[in-house]
């Protein structure tokens, strides 16, 4: 069989901006997940049909389901455009669709939550630098809370309307196609859409709004089940479990109890993916769950999150326990019986592996990308990332780990969404849908490929290049190890060099520096130069001086970014201005500035050794009139050491 290359298999631009909709509408809402199941259990105990009738505490249904959880979906929106200022600004535009209004506003908070966020971030970057010290934090507050109350008003006046409408227009069609009993014919698209990762886009953006809908009049909805049911996976599955060959079947039984107890469903599409004609399977699998809940009347409170059946079970109305296992049953043993056919189709012919293949006797090459990041020095993080950075890649990330521990190399190996992938990361590794989406996010990163999120063959790859890069440096000399590590701070290395925390030439002696602005602009020009941060870092020393005075008296000013930057920190690095004639810092005049950029909790240890050092007024004015870079480095190093 010939080659097949990740190339020939690009995403759709389509299908790679649905994926990124999705990834980022995961990331309003599984954050919230909690106050969603709280809402569902509050439901299916409390209401009239539900397990335990009370007619005082089922009060908090509709206050919970119009009001707080499309607040949070706002927060949340606006928090990822723009930190703690846009979740405000996105509570507050959301605010002011859930008055007043009849349905739940969950597609308007998912619109106005990022864009209350963006505004806010769009104003704050207008007036930057043009504030009078010591108004920071005035203009800060007036701003957003002008700019949040005259959209709060619009939303309500304008926006709320149009939501309405086209959240009734929506369950109105929803309800023709149910009354016409039409809707299992909509697994025809819904399937393959799942299994191309799209998923969360139909369940949190479609589906979920228009379901809880349906829960205000009757209690429950068939629809929070279309997406979440976990019968078709399993059918899949354990088709590969009987007909199935190779290292795909041996992986079976794990991914059984991930999907199946565990509600990650994605680690059954790389099964559909791999054999396509498996999506007549899945869509089989979605008519039957759904011709099954209309003939049993069943339903959810809530969609199921993750769609395990535990959650199934525990988001099931009470007398209702009957149609939860029969759909889920009669999708699962549909599935299975037509997808028992592909697979057997699909391994006829099967030969076992030869010493050059990969897995189930096809020869792969997912990692031969082209156009593809390189690797500098070692490797110390490997970023693992999936579409919502929970489920799927924290589960691939584990088994990584321990497969590079037993290989003997113990590397960082962390999981996180494709939008969220960390600067430092050394290697980034996605699915084979997904690696695309990813070299767009972070193209200077070294992207890889893996056929499935559990034990995939890939991650041999992984650990021969972190062989290949890391054991090139095992070939140094014991002496010049050590001298690498060192503490002395005479005849380093070049690679210690490289890895100082503060560099010569990052002490600047000088009176050339007007304002504070001048000056942390030209601590992170030092910063980016020496590989410490990125430029962005500079949005973070700012936005730190709006929240925080980091003149901390005695003459001396330690300026550093907020927490939400952290990412933009690549290495820990300090950079010491000297300015004997003082500049104005918040009204007053400081001599020592000393920008710190902190990896992780070297920020804080840093602190507490400078305020330690610089305790008096006395020991800033000893350091100062030193004079004398070589000098300043050496007390500081030695503080340290």
């Amino acid at each position: 069989m010939e080659t097949t290359q990740l190339n020939n298999k690009k995403s759709s631009g389509f299908q790679a901006r649905f994926q990124k909709i999705g990834g980022y509408l995961s990331r309003m809402v599984i954050p919230n997940i909690g106050a969603f199941i709280a809402f569902g259990l509050i439901t299916a105990i409390f209401l009239e049909t539900g397990w335990y009738p009370n007619e005082t505490i089922i009060k908090l249904k509709d206050p919970l389901l119009r009001s707080l959880l499309p607040i949070l979906i706002g927060y949340s929106g606006g928090e990822l455009v723009y930190g703690k200022r846009g979740a405000v600004a996105g509570a507050l535009a959301t605010f002011g669709l859930t008055i007043g209004s009849d349905v739940a506003m969950f597609l308007g908070a998912m619109i106005v939550g990022p864009f209350g966020g963006w505004i806010i971030k769009k104003f704050d970057q207008a007036i930057d630098g043009k504030v009078r010290e010591g108004f920071e934090m005035i203009v800060d507050n007036f701003s957003l809370g002008i700019i949040g109350g005259i959209f709060c008003i619009l939303s309500f006046l304008f926006v709320e309307p149009i939501m309405a409408g086209i959240t009734n227009a929506l369950a109105s069609g929803v309800v023709w196609v149910m009354e016409h009993k039409l809707l299992p014919l909509s697994a025809i698209f819904i399937e393959p859409a799942r299994v191309l990762f799209l998923n969360n886009v139909i369940d949190h953006g479609i589906l979920a709004p228009i379901g809880l809908e349906q829960v205000a009049s009757q209690g429950f909805s068939p629809l929070f089940m279309i997406i979440p049911n976990p019968g078709i996976g399993l059918g899949i599955l354990l088709a590969y479990w009987f007909f199935g060959k190779g290292e795909m079947k041996e992986a079976v039984p794990g991914a059984v109890i991930i999907h199946f107890l565990g509600g990650i469903h994605e680690i059954f599409f790389p099964y559909v993916l791999a054999n396509p004609l498996l999506i007549l399977a899945d869509i089989a699998g979605g008519i039957a769950a759904i011709i099954t809940m209309q003939i049993t009347n069943y339903g959810p409170v809530y969609t199921p999150s993750p769609g395990s059946i535990i959650s199934v079970l525990a988001l099931t109305p009470r007398g209702k326990y009957l149609g939860a296992i029969l759909t889920v049953g009669v999708s699962c043993l549909v599935t299975f019986l037509v997808a028992s056919i592909f697979v057997k189709k699909y391994y006829r012919g099967y030969v076992e592996n030869s010493p050059g293949s990969n897995t189930d006797g096809l020869v792969r090459s997912f990692n031969n990308i082209e156009n593809n990041g390189t690797i500098d020095g070692q490797i110390k993080k490997i970023v693992v990332a999936c579409d919502a950075g929970m489920g799927s890649s924290a589960m691939s990330a584990s088994s990584l780990k321990k497969k590079l521990k037993e290989a003997g190399y113990n590397i960082e190996v962390v999981h996180t969404a494709l939008q969220n992938i960390p600067n430092d990361a050394d290697i980034v590794v996605t699915h084979k849908e997904l690696t695309n989406l990813a070299m767009k996010a972070k193209p200077e990163k070294y992207h890889m490929s893996i056929s499935s999120y559990i034990n995939p063959p890939e991650f041999a790859d992984v650990v021969n290049v972190v062989r290949e890069n890391n054991d090139k440096d095992m070939k140094v000399s014991n002496s010049e190890k050590i001298t690498s590590y060192e503490p002395s701070k005479e005849n380093k290395t070049p690679n210690s060099a490289s890895n100082e925390v503060l560099k010569l030439d990052n002490i600047i002696i000088t009176d050339d520096i007007k304002n504070r602005d001048e000056a942390l602009r030209l601590i992170n020009k030092h910063f980016v130069d020496g590989g410490y941060t990125t430029e962005k870092y500079l949005e973070a020393m700012v936005k730190k001086e709006k929240e925080f005075n980091t003149n901390i008296g005695n003459g001396l000013a330690i300026p550093h970014g907020t927490f939400e930057y952290k990412d933009e920190i690549l290495k820990t690095g300090l950079v010491i201005l000297v300015c004997k004639n003082g500049v104005r810092w918040n009204d007053e005049d400081v001599k020592l500035i000393i920008g710190i950029a902190g990896k992780g909790d070297e920020h804080l240890e840093i602190l507490s050794k400078l305020a330690t050092e610089f305790e008096t007024q006395e020991k800033v004015d000893e350091f100062i009139a030193l004079n004398n870079k070589t000098k300043m480095k050496n007390i500081l190093e030695s503080d340290e050491n």
